[in-house]
């Protein structure tokens, strides 16, 4: 009987042969000049697989926690999330990761603050200091050294505090529908339209625009069958609202036309989903809750000796996890005894209470204060780690003295505790104080510059960022401001790394 051997051993013996050639070239002589290094073509191994900093508190908390993104194809090395303003990076040690055993590691420094421009052999000098002030380079040779790959080092800082808010004068435009001669002036949101109310003493105009920034509003004069308080004029989604300067409440679905409610108030607060939530004063130094219009059920009461009948800030409203109902609040005013009041009061559909903590921080008194909701970040864990979270922020307004105000205070709470900004959210000195003006955030689009794309596994691009618009206000002696100020908080203007 014939024995036959298996065809996979066969297989297996002409693979083996085959492969002499490239053993035998792998292990010849290095000074041979027909040597050839077949195994060195891909770029695995010249690859960085890791990229830290060394622990050194006396530069920053938990430096050796800092992340570095590696971009193989565009040879670069980064912190996508930058350090602090002001830390040194000229006395910084690295540790370097490789998937492959290297043949040299090389940095070279070149324009530095501190030191020379040099070289340093990462592969032999593991714990010299390097200063990325200026230059960093790091030219990996593979083990046989047949590959090359060069990478920049980037060890990125700060230049603005990432916590603070920025109002760029550069981004400051004229008002719309500014003149010299205004006695009153009104921006309210309506739906998807922003809508402004001019008055000069004898004319009243209408703006409307679709977006903040938008530099043409659409101007209409109105014909009013009564004089206004320009200040009161309040929107829900499809009606306009505002008091006559006797009190009687008016509406208008077009901003044109405008006819009485049959109610008289001594003060409109505001809207509140499909209403305007008022004051009634019944003439006796007592003063009662109402809306307009009236829900079923709806009963005015008595409102109490405190409660800021006139100059609050302006009506806020916000949706939160402890009430069935949106919760709307005010902040300051002048009560019914003249006093001018630091308390935050809440209405939650049918009923005002005072919500401030007592026991905390406690606000300047102020009048005519801007009340607005934006976000702040708070740390998460260790020290570069942080969590976007909703802030509600106050902003000028009249002191008691009759000053205007120029600090900015937040309350993560919703209105119970609040605390003073530090000095990285102060207003900015060619930033007038004010007092009335009109509030409100935008989502604007950002794109990410090209050269730093983002650690995620899919870049991000574009990304939604919240600008504030700051319209109009009056000055000291009454007159109106005319200007719009755009701010920011400086970490949301950052490309999203994660």
């Amino acid at each position: 009987m014939t024995n036959k051997t298996p065809l996979y051993l066969v297989l297996a013996m002409l693979m083996t042969l085959s492969s002499l050639p490239m053993l035998v070239s792998c292990n010849k002589d290095k000074d041979d000049d027909d040597d050839t290094y077949t195994f060195s073509t891909s770029r695995q191994t010249t690859l960085v697989t890791g990229f830290g900093l060394q622990a050194d508190a006396s530069v920053l908390a938990s430096l050796d926690s800092v992340h570095f993104t590696i971009d193989y194809d565009k040879g670069l090395i980064y912190n996508a999330d930058s350090l602090p303003v002001g830390t040194d990076v000229s006395e910084l040690k690295v540790v370097v990761e490789f998937l492959n055993t290297v043949k040299s590691a090389v940095f070279s420094i070149t324009d530095a603050t501190d030191q020379p421009d040099t070289t340093i052999n990462y592969t032999t000098s593991m714990t010299q200091a390097i200063d990325f002030t200026g230059k960093t380079m790091l030219k990996v040779t593979s083990a046989d050294e047949t590959q090359v790959k060069d990478y920049e080092i980037k060890v990125l800082v700060h230049r603005v505090n990432p916590d603070s808010l920025i109002w760029n004068q550069s981004w400051r435009r004229d008002l719309p529908g500014y003149a010299s001669d205004l006695q009153g002036y009104k921006a309210v949101q309506q739906g998807e339209l922003y809508r402004i109310m001019t008055y000069n003493g004898s004319q009243c105009k209408l703006l409307t625009a679709s977006a903040l920034d938008q530099v043409n509003w659409d101007e209409q004069v109105v014909d009013l069958p009564f004089t206004p308080m320009v200040e009161t004029l309040a929107a829900t989604e499809e009606v306009l609202y505002m008091l006559g300067n006797d009190g009687v409440l008016y509406g208008s679905t077009d901003g044109k036309e405008w006819i009485p409610c049959g109610v008289q108030w001594r003060t409109l607060i505001g809207a509140y989903e499909d209403c305007v939530l008022g004051i009634i004063d019944n003439g006796d130094d007592h003063f009662f809750s109402d809306e307009f219009p009236r829900k079923e059920g709806f009963v005015s009461e008595e409102l109490p000796d405190d409660f800021p009948i006139t100059n609050s800030s302006n009506l806020l409203v916000v949706d939160n996890t402890w009430s069935v109902s949106p919760q709307a609040m005010i902040v300051g005013g002048i009560d019914r005894k003249g006093n001018m009041s630091s308390d935050t009061w809440g209405f939650d559909g049918s009923t005002w209470g005072k919500i401030n903590n007592i026991h905390g921080f406690q606000l300047p008194a102020l009048a005519d204060a801007s009340l607005f909701s934006y976000y702040t970040y708070k740390t998460l864990s260790g020290v570069r780690h942080y969590g976007l979270q909703s802030t509600w922020y106050l902003m000028g307004g009249r002191n008691a003295d009759g000053s205007l105000n120029g600090d900015i205070y937040l309350s993560n709470t919703q209105g119970i505790n609040w605390n003073e900004a530090d000095s990285t959210m102060t207003m900015p000195s060619y930033m007038p104080k004010f007092f009335g003006a009109q509030a409100f955030v935008s989502e604007e689009t950002l794109s990410a510059p090209s050269r730093m794309p983002s650690r995620v596994s899919s870049p991000i691009i574009t990304w939604q960022c919240p600008f504030i618009y700051l319209f109009g206000g009056y000055s000291a002696d009454g007159a109106v401001l005319p200007y719009v100020w755009r701010g920011v908080y400086n970490r949301l203007t950052n490309t999203p790394i994660y």
